[in-house]
């Protein structure tokens, strides 16, 4: 008999929809019942936002129900298009959370640097029911903005 909290079959994980891919099979006081859902999407490769707004590469996850931490960072820079502002969010079920919202602008007019990179970062307490995806979703407001760096973790905290 498994002791609570453990796992039934040492070595034993499973794969199955809606479950990270390696979590443990544990006793949960009689009920089997799987490991915590995170999840962590990275990225070096050079993935492009344009004017028309939608999720940045593959940062996007559907997890279990439940209250998750989400936090998401990069690095972004421009190539043209001085002024062009990025603006960038955590979206729900589809539904882009304004608290989440940021707005950088890597190319830079006057006096500023043209063409800097910099750091964006946020992050949110979201609760969802199993059928809610959680994504960073973002658009340029002129030309293309290059994201590196990028870094979206999906931590199941209830």
């Amino acid at each position: 008999m498994p002791i609570y909290g453990s796992k039934l079959f040492t070595g034993q994980y499973i794969s199955a929809p809606g479950v990270n891919s390696g979590a443990p099979l544990i006793d949960n006081g009689g009920v089997l019942g799987f490991g915590l859902y995170n999840n962590e999407v990275n990225s070096t490769s050079n993935l492009t936002v344009s004017t028309t707004a939608g999720t940045i590469g593959s940062s996007t996850v559907t997890p279990v129900a439940g209250t998750y931490l989400v936090i998401f960072s990069c690095s972004i820079s421009a190539s043209s298009a001085a002024g062009n502002i990025l603006s960038i969010n955590i979206s729900l079920g589809g539904t882009a959370q304004n608290d989440t919202l940021r707005k950088a602008m890597p190319t830079g007019t006057g006096g500023f640097a043209a063409f800097q990179n910099m750091p964006v970062s946020t992050n949110k307490i979201v609760t969802v029911n199993g059928s809610q995806a959680i994504s960073i979703t973002a658009s340029s407001s002129a030309g293309t903005i290059t994201v590196t760096g990028l870094n979206f973790d999906v931590i199941r905290i209830s």
